[in-house]
């Protein structure tokens, strides 16, 4: 997980993006493949609701309420990818990514109002997704960890996008993590090392898919991880769990991205420290939502637009992904190894 030639893509509850400049600002997004896709799901049966969370570490206001993990009797193996559907009533999507694309390797659906979790059909099972998203036509795109290739889904049909790297000899990719969308046709997504197949593939980088299908290198970066496009689509954040910081890059009116400077990092979270950036997502204030994937962490942190720390959510397990949803888009969705949270926030925010 994010579409208003903004990040992943932006399906904001039927809410109309208009263009301005060649980005747009909201404009309607019609989910009609996935939408059909999504909706032929197999319901599973949730287990009782556990005991609330303790109230969290927050700071900055963001949080207004503690993390409360959604009930599942599914013995979910490493959950990532979250991505909210506003159509068909609004609902989540996220993977169970379980490596070397193991039994357990699915997609699934999430209903708020009824509770219930379901499988998402998909082409080829199982396959270890990571990222999702659903671009501005309803098509699903994917990340197909262990796979090694970035796909979309149309109608059942599966087409790859891209699983070789561009100027190396047609090497392989190693394993596509996250991806955001812009909605002119733009697509950004993380290659790195997590889960690979075994032997040789390209460096780890960040790619781009232009709208006509070329696959170009648009930042060479050492194990990225978390990507998002800024609610105009200027700017592109990069997270590198190698070097622990966010990297901010600029981008063209025509997808295009230029040379990369550092962003955050450490340094700037008071007193504390940010390790294993992995998914981002933003708010309505273009403020960047940062999970920080490991235990000495376990926490959201939150930074203004011009790199300002403005706060934090800690979340009871080490978040691995997240993004905004609801009627109100002021629910953050975040998952875990083994389970998926939700917090109710001040401000709201995008898919």
């Amino acid at each position: 997980m994010r579409v208003f030639l903004y990040a992943r893509p932006v399906i904001n509850g039927g809410v109309p993006i208009v263009m301005t400049n060649g980005f747009s600002l909201r404009y309607l997004v019609t989910l009609v493949a996935a939408g059909a896709a999504l909706a032929s799901c197999a319901t599973t049966t949730n287990a009782p609701a556990p005991a609330a969370a303790a109230a969290p570490s927050s700071e900055g206001g963001i949080a207004v309420s503690a993390p409360r993990a959604i009930p599942s009797s599914i013995p979910f193996v490493s959950l990532e990818g979250p991505f909210w559907v506003a159509s068909g009533g609004g609902y989540l999507i996220f993977s169970d990514v379980v490596e070397q694309n193991g039994p357990a390797a699915k997609i699934y659906r999430y209903d708020p109002g009824s509770g219930a979790i379901s499988v998402v059909p998909y082409p080829q099972t199982p396959t270890s997704t990571n990222g999702l998203a659903v671009d501005a036509q309803g098509r699903l795109v994917a990340c197909e960890r262990w796979n090694g290739a970035l796909v979309r889904v149309d109608g059942g049909t599966r087409a790859v996008l891209a699983d070789r790297a561009p100027g190396t000899g047609e090497q392989s990719l190693n394993a596509p993590n996250d991806l955001t969308l812009r909605s002119d046709g733009n697509i950004y997504f993380t290659d790195t090392k997590w889960g690979a197949r075994p032997g040789a593939h390209a460096p780890t980088a960040v790619y781009r898919i232009a709208p006509d299908g070329a696959v170009s290198v648009a930042f060479a970066v050492d194990m990225p991880n978390g990507v998002l496009l800024s609610p105009d689509g200027a700017t592109l954040y990069v997270g590198s769990d190698a070097q622990d910081r966010l990297w901010r890059l600029p981008v063209a009116p025509d997808g295009g991205v230029g040379a990369a400077a550092p962003f955050v990092d450490s340094r700037s979270v008071p007193g504390g420290k940010i390790h294993v950036p992995d998914g981002l997502c933003t708010d309505d204030r273009g403020r960047i939502y940062v999970t920080n994937n490991s235990d000495d962490v376990s926490a959201i942190e939150v930074f203004d637009a011009d790199g300002k720390y403005a706060g934090k959510i800690a979340i009871p397990k080490p978040p691995s992904n997240c993004t905004f949803g609801g009627a109100d888009r002021k629910t953050l969705y975040v998952t875990t190894l083994h389970a998926v949270y939700e917090v109710r926030v001040e401000t709201p925010g995008l898919p």
